[in-house]
């Protein structure tokens, strides 16, 4: 299965992809930027594609948990339906 192919399926049954579930919690695209030290133009990058790259998940995760925020592995890699 091709990534594009895999992109539009899970558009088709997710409602909330993995990073519009994260901009929600930390409160917009630029404090997540900050909270794990990227260029907001990452983020963008980033929701384009509707997925969060593997080398940045633990760090958003153990941000997210340090915060308070009620976050999953699973939020992280597949979002919310």
């Amino acid at each position: 299965m091709s990534i594009v192919l895999y992109i539009r399926l899970m558009d088709a049954t997710t409602k909330q992809t993995p990073v519009q579930i994260l901009i929600d919690e930390f409160g917009g695209l630029r404090a997540l930027a900050r909270a794990v030290n990227r260029d907001p133009a990452a983020i963008v990058r980033w929701k384009k594609s509707g997925l969060i790259p593997t080398s940045i998940q633990k760090k958003v995760l153990e941000t997210a948990w340090d915060r308070g925020y009620e976050l999953t592995p699973y939020d992280v890699i597949f979002g919310r339906d």
